[in-house]
Order: C-alpha cells, then structure tokens, then sequence
C-alpha cells in the first residue's frame, strides 16, 4: 500500500524566494511527504507569482481585507487548488485571523510561519522584513553601550520556524538556526561609521540570513509532514 503524501500551500506576499527554497526542493524530489506544493500569493503581481510560475506551480491571488486574509476566499482558492494539509507562511506579511489558526478551514491545518531572528525576542505585532532584523541590530547595540557585551564580541541571529497560533510569533518552536553576524557589520553599527542609510544596515543582516532561511524551510517542510503523517498512523 502506497504511504500516503500530503498538499502542502505556501501563502507568500512578495518576492518569493522562501516559498522557491521550499518549491525547488520539492520539484527536484527532496520532499517526498510532499504530493503537490501550491501558493498562494496576496498580492496581485508580486514576484512570488512569476517564481510559481516559473516553476509550474499552481497559484492563486487572495487580497486582503482590512489586512487580514478573508477566510471565505482563502477557503474557495484552497478548494480550488486541491485543498490542502499542511500551510506554510513564507514572507506573509498579512494577518492570518484567529479562526484560521484556532479551527481551521473547515477543520484545524497545521500552519508554520518563518520568522527571520528570535520570534521571542524580536517579534509581534509589525515586527517583519527589516523591522526585524534592524531590532536585532538595536539590541546589540543596546547591549554594548550598557557594558553587557564588547562589539569585538560574537553575535547571532535566530531565523525560527514556529507553529502560527492565534497570538503574534509565540507558537511552538519546529526549528532554528544560529546565524553569526559578522563582526565588522556589528562594529560598523555600535561604532555608528557605517556610510548608509539604518534600512540599508538592516539589509545586509537580512542578506546574510536569508540563505539559512533557504536551507532551513525545505527540512522544516519535511519535519512538519512528518509529524502530521505519523499522528495520522498513530
């Protein structure tokens, strides 16, 4: 008897290059709990589209409403795209709400968000993109000119995938990395030397995370499906 995959959707609202880690993997056979992965983008032309696209996954548009995904849509393009087990929230920026996560559509789906440092320390409400990784740089920054840490110190970052629940980054922890942050960035910005602008500072902390969000979110998919097929034996 045939072990049973699951479908796997990807909600993503901009450039997509979490969901295509996780898409990549997929296609070239590395995720074989994996039937089919599908996206959904809320955002009409965003690159997420065209790596979709790209690639031959299916996808469909879901706009927000009030900045927060409508459930009735996002439930008819599910439907529509096959349904789905497994959701994961790669690069969202647009409130899932409290249903969706407490119940389910129409019953409860295990949902995964990846967040880019220490959903503990640097999340909640707002905290995503660079909004994030600029927090961490503050915190160190904070560290350092209270006498906590020397800037010649080492630092890291956290990038975290973690069970969505109702409440903002506090669910259950699915896996992490332990991202040093080069050391002449972090004196650069304790030092305050560095010739662009706080976002472009926070730019190059995400660049220098993102390829660990990459590597992470296929081994992330995997664990996650592995669970869910394993409850369902039990």
């Amino acid at each position: 008897m045939a072990e049973r995959k699951l479908r796997l959707a990807c909600i993503a609202s901009g450039s997509g290059t979490d969901f295509e880690s996780i898409a990549k993997a997929w296609k070239n056979g590395w995720l074989p709990e994996i039937k089919e992965a599908v996206l959904i983008s809320t955002k009409e032309g965003a690159g997420c589209l065209g790596k979709a696209a790209a690639l031959d996954i299916r996808s469909k548009v879901v706009l927000p409403q009030r900045k927060a995904l409508p459930v009735k849509e996002l439930s008819a393009a599910l439907y529509s795209l096959g349904g789905t087990d497994l959701i994961f929230l790669v690069g969202c920026i647009v409130r899932v709400p409290e249903c969706l996560v407490t119940r389910g559509i129409p019953y409860k789906i295990p949902m995964y968000n990846i967040h880019p440092a220490d959903p503990r320390k640097h999340g909640g409400q707002g905290m995503y993109g660079l909004t994030v990784h600029l927090h961490v740089l503050n915190e160190i920054k904070d560290l350092v000119e209270r006498g906590m840490a020397k800037a010649t110190g080492r630092f890291f970052t956290t990038p975290t995938v973690h069970e969505a629940v109702a409440e903002y980054d506090q669910g259950k922890e699915l896996l992490r990395a332990q991202v040093e942050i080069p050391s002449d960035l972090v004196q650069f910005w304790v030092a305050g030397t560095y010739q662009c602008s706080d976002e472009d500072m926070a730019k190059k902390l995400q660049q220098i995370v993102l390829p660990f969000e990459w590597m992470m979110l296929p081994c992330a998919v995997r664990l996650a499906a592995k669970k869910i097929l394993d409850q369902q034996k039990n």
